[in-house]
């Protein structure tokens, strides 16, 4: 895919894909949260409708009270139908999401029912940063997070936050060296072109020296 849309005159550096599994499972404490999230549900539950059994009679009058009630809590429990179904929609979307770095941009693309490319321009990069778990660290994998210009950094899992990263990568601290690399490369060159660069210049890699 990533081939199909970069310049004629662009070159792919590095491209990879996340980890499936650590991918698809995503951050483990939305289960922890899911989970406590969840008991609380169960008892908070069982007791209302304990408590208030004496007014079965009541409800069966009045059907509008028992749908608000079923619609409360189906929407009361929110985090654990996330937990239950982030995981679903990844499985479809791994097969579809690639990274890259070229000479010119960073992409990011991905999308189940249409293929989402999001593309940033090296010299748009104000801030750059690696991220790894504790799932991560066992595989030897990481996350890596982007900042552009109108945009910040974000280590939360969700669906706008995963435009903006190189999730559960290979060789995490390699890539981030590179990415860091080209950015500034491609910004010098844009900013100052060879062609119009002095010979020297003090004002570049300008080395301290004793007074």
């Amino acid at each position: 895919m990533i081939e199909k849309i970069i310049d004629d005159n662009e070159n792919i550096l590095w491209r990879g894909k996340p980890n499936a599994f650590l991918y698809i499972i995503g951050n483990p404490s939305i289960y922890l949260i899911a989970l406590i999230w969840g008991i609380f549900d169960f008892f908070f539950i069982s007791n209302f409708f304990r408590e208030f059994s004496f007014m079965n009679g009541f409800f069966r009058e009045f059907s509008f009270m028992n749908g608000f009630f079923i619609i409360f809590f189906i929407i009361h429990l929110f985090p654990v139908w996330f937990a239950i179904l982030m995981p679903i929609y990844r499985i479809f979307n791994y097969g579809t999401i690639e990274y890259a770095i070229t000479d010119k941009r960073v992409y990011i693309s991905q999308g189940i029912f249409g293929r989402d490319v999001n593309n940033y321009e090296h010299r748009e990069l104000t801030n750059l940063k690696v991220n790894v778990n504790f799932m991560e660290n066992i595989k030897g994998l990481g996350t890596i997070i982007l900042a552009y210009k109108g945009e910040e950094g974000n280590s939360s899992y969700s669906f706008k936050a995963d435009a903006n990263k190189f999730i559960s990568i290979e060789d995490p601290y390699d890539v981030y060296k590179l990415l860091k690399k080209v950015s500034l490369d491609v910004t010098t060159d844009q900013a100052y072109p060879n062609v119009y660069r002095p010979e020297e210049n003090t004002g570049y890699n300008t080395k301290y020296k004793n007074m």
